[in-house]
């Protein structure tokens, strides 16, 4: 039982009811209802297990030992009669007297999804949706200095559709991923998902606050609108506070006005300026500072005055929008961004629900992904239109971190049909939702546009538009509500959809903002795709890997792990979509077991994706953004197209997409990745530069053979155009003069000074596929290790005869383990005698138990632990 309100002075006005002291139970049909389960007289005492909120049922049950692990195996198949039942979530709490004369409401965050609220016994009404808070009058209902008794009541989950059905049928505003999707098993969603707490204020209540800054065209000051929407239970006269802070907490502006209010709503507009404003820049483009906006109402009839209710909010001054790309095609959106008048090309990633079971809090798993992607150069996520809205703290990362959020509506194809419903009814659900998520989102700097949905389309790859009447209802709320952020109608926003050979040849000039592939493509014709590409911006693509092989222990035992094969069940319930057999085995051969499987599919993945990158961003500014899919991932999944696994541990793409998102990236244009047949390796160098200043150094590329052999080397000084991509040279090598199977394009680009600019590498093979690979002798490679407080200093040398293929360092702990292992570079190879120097920083793990495993394609494991002797440590 809570005891709250204890002493609680005049500006306290939020009481929590959140945590581990609820308790819940499963109910069939009404017979909650007959045994009284809501009322603080039941009697029904037995089967109830201890519940979180916020939380998710599965989980009570889980944690409970109701149900074994749902991410293990084919488990979740034994938690599907969840969804299917009534819950009862109950607690009790005690609230101070001294809260007797202030105005009580009751505000549930987030219910998933239809609920029946009790408070001692008496129903308050029932809720229907999960991303509109639902908020009760309690001033008269509360026991003050007595037991209270809150009772949930939810029913069981609707019937939605899962990825394959139709999008026509959809009938509500609620997570699609659980109803089953290729990267998510079937376990659909219920429970108090966000937090439940009791907000006491007197007469007069902040409703909303909305604070909205405008620069000059000189970007030297800015003009701030506070708009407040107030309730008020009686006529009065109030004194309104405005104090604006600076990052530093110094006070910059600040404002105190009288008003007589109605009884009833009002609506005030405080106008204010700050010159010189610290302009807030996405991740990579400058810093994030935050200023704040206090608001407090004073009751002026009471002496002395009191507060009546006050609003902390946080905002950032920046001008975000988005101006036309180089294209002749005048019809084209515009997809350029620009942040307080610089073109910034959107380096991107999907992101998809931290877990299936999201209403589980995650604070750690979630600063971590977003550390992530920052560390990774990204400067805006998507937020999937099959996800969420996510919860608050989502949203205040991305305006710390500098990640932009596109946020879709939760509209998503389906498969069969692809067409949101069009009555009456739909629409004006779908208004409603709008009008309240809105709102609560706008303050955030970190949103840059509003999008109806995931790939909502008429007919095959034809995208909606506005002619729909629930995206044309959308976008007027989004005009209304929030004139200042983009809107698109959906994505891909067409007019073509997909992205594919036979869809340029026809329509090139229709290549605006398209999806997929969503697989590697093959040995010739992934690069043939990404060398033809003509998108504007491309905001969704992918290429499938097996996950990191510690966690697919976690999903599947290993002595269960074999046949892999869509034919072995574990596989086909964890990996449906991503077991890509034949074209696994086209560009690597036979792969003999799941350890080799492992390590193929994950380069697959990270050099497909790597080129798919650098081949957008050679066209910039015809191409503006390049987003691929997915970062994230919300269930331990053993393949699929997620580039960091469910316990947020990289996998080698995450580091090669991080390496082709760096601000000043050189890079190779080429035809083909295995040469059988050609007697000339040609390829082109481009140079991608993020900076305003143009960069010039001293280029150098040369092939060299697996063994380490020279075969050919060249540098030049070149210079790369600010903002810019530049074709910077071109080779032709003989490939007759190769005495080896395997060779690699090695590229560097270095300041006069001989500072590193950049620096990448690419692998290719003399026969028909990359199975000589497997074939590269062993070798060998030594590492020292310096550990400091925080991190270590890993330096590694090839000692051998042959390239050590892919390293490979990762933290040795368990994958569910606390805290993390953030390595600066990854999944790399080293020439015979080649040094690289790797930092690792520790996150939250103790320097007792941090371990470290360095492994490659053909190198003898390196382990690192405790105990150190006393010179390591």
């Amino acid at each position: 039982m809570t005891n709250l309100g204890e002493k609680v002075p005049t500006m306290t006005r939020t009481l929590s009811l959140d945590g581990n002291d609820w308790h819940c139970k499963p109910y069939l049909g009404l017979d909650w209802r007959m045994r009284a389960a809501h009322k603080p007289s039941s009697r029904d005492t037995r089967g109830w297990i201890p519940a979180t909120v916020p939380g998710s049922v599965q989980h009570d049950l889980w944690q409970a030992g109701e149900i074994p692990n749902p991410t293990f195996e084919r488990n979740s198949l034994g938690s599907e009669w969840a969804a299917q039942r009534s819950w009862v979530y109950k607690k009790t709490f005690v609230v101070d007297e001294t809260l007797r004369e202030r105005q009580a409401r009751l505000c549930f965050e987030g219910l998933d999804f239809e609920a029946h609220i009790f408070l001692n016994g008496e129903e308050l009404g029932t809720h229907r949706s999960m991303f509109i808070p639902a908020t009760f009058e309690v001033s008269d209902k509360l026991h003050y200095d007595g037991e209270n008794l809150l009772a949930v009541v939810l029913e069981p989950a609707p019937l939605e559709q899962p990825q394959i059905g139709r999008t026509s049928l959809v009938r509500t505003h609620k997570t699609r991923m659980n109803y089953w999707w290729d990267f998510c098993p079937r376990m659909v969603h219920l429970g108090i998902w966000d937090s439940v707490h009791l907000d006491f204020t007197g007469a007069i209540r902040l409703e909303d606050v909305w604070v909205r800054p405008q620069l000059n065209a000189d970007y030297d000051n800015a003009s701030i609108t506070t708009e407040l929407a107030l309730d008020s239970t009686q006529a009065t006269a109030v004194a309104i506070t405005l104090t604006l802070l600076d990052p530093q907490g110094v006070e910059v502006a600040a404002q105190c006005n009288q008003y007589h209010l109605q009884q009833g709503k009002t609506q005030l507009a405080l106008k204010t300026a700050i010159a010189e404003p610290q302009l807030w820049w996405p991740n990579g483009y400058g810093a994030q500072p935050l200023y704040t906006a206090e608001i407090t109402v004073a009751e002026m009839h009471t002496t002395p005055e009191s507060i009546s209710d006050s609003r902390s909010v946080t905002f950032g001054i920046r001008r975000i929008t988005f101006i036309p790309n180089d294209t002749p095609d005048p019809t084209a959106r515009n997809y350029t961004l620009t942040v307080n008048g610089r073109k910034c090309f959107i380096k991107g990633w999907n992101w998809v629900p931290l877990d299936a079971l999201y209403g589980v809090e995650r604070p750690a798993k979630l600063e971590e992904l977003l550390t992530l992607a920052q560390r990774a150069h990204v400067n805006l996520l998507r937020v999937w239109g099959g996800g969420l809205i996510e919860k608050e703290n989502f949203y205040t990362l991305c305006d710390q971190m500098g990640l932009l959020v596109w946020q879709e509506f939760i509209q998503s194809s389906s498969g069969i049909d692809n067409i949101p419903p069009q009555d009456e009814a739909f629409v004006a659900m779908l208004l409603r939702e709008a009008a309240s998520i809105i709102p609560r989102k706008r303050n955030h700097p970190a949103l840059a546009l509003w999008c109806g949905g995931n790939e909502l389309m008429s007919a095959p790859d034809r995208p909606l538009d506005e002619a729909h009447p629930v995206l044309a209802a959308l976008r007027a709320t989004v005009a209304r509500l929030d004139p200042d952020r983009h809107w698109l109608p959906t994505s891909s926003s067409g007019p073509e959809f997909g992205n594919g050979l036979e869809t340029i040849a026809r329509n090139p000039l229709g290549m605006h903002d398209v999806h997929g592939p969503w697989e590697h493509q093959g040995l010739t014709q992934h690069f043939t795709l990404y060398n033809a590409g003509q998108s504007l911006l491309h905001s969704e693509f992918g290429v499938e890997g097996i996950t990191n092989r510690r966690t697919l222990d976690t999903v599947i035992a290993p002595e269960h792990q074999s046949p892999l094969s869509l034919d072995n069940p574990l596989w086909m319930h964890s990996a449906a979509w991503w077991v890509k057999t034949p074209m696994w085995e086209s560009i690597f051969g036979a792969l003999p077991d799941v350890a080799t499987a492992v390590r193929a599919t994950q380069f697959m993945q990270a050099d497909g994706l790597r080129y798919a990158i650098e081949a957008d961003r050679r066209r910039k500014w015809h191409n503006s953004g390049t987003l691929p899919w997915q970062f994230n991932e919300p269930y331990p999944m053993a393949a699929c197209t997620s580039a960091v696994d469910y316990f947020a541990r990289p996998k080698p793409a995450y580091y090669a997409v991080a390496q082709a998102y760096e601000p000043v990236h050189i890079a190779a244009r080429f035809d083909r990745q295995a040469w059988a047949g050609e007697s000339i390796f040609e390829a082109e160098i481009w140079a991608s530069n993020s900076e305003l200043d143009a960069v010039k150094g001293i280029l150098s590329w040369n092939i060299t053979g697996a063994s380490g052999t020279a075969y050919a080397a060249k540098e030049a000084a070149v210079s790369a155009a600010a903002n810019a991509a530049t074709r910077l040279a071109a080779i032709a090598f003989d490939l007759e003069q190769l005495r080896e199977d395997i060779f690699f394009l090695d590229l560097t680009l270095k300041k006069s000074d001989g500072a590193l600019l950049s620096a990448n590498r690419y692998i290719f093979s003399r026969t028909e596929n990359l199975a000589p690979l497997f074939a590269v002798p062993a070798t060998t490679v030594a590492s020292t290790c310096e550990k400091l407080e925080t991190h270590w200093s890993i330096t590694l040398t090839n000692t051998g005869a042959a390239t050590a293929l892919f390293i490979w360092l990762e933290d040795a702990r368990a994958p569910e383990s606390s805290g993390s292992a953030r390595f600066d570079a990854n999944h790399f190879s080293l020439f015979p005698g080649e040094r690289r120097s790797v930092t690792l920083t520790w996150h939250s793990v103790p320097e007792t138990i941090r371990t470290l495993d360095i492994s490659s394609w053909n190198t003898p494991l390196i382990h690192i632990a405790p105990p150190f002797s006393k010179e390591e440590a």
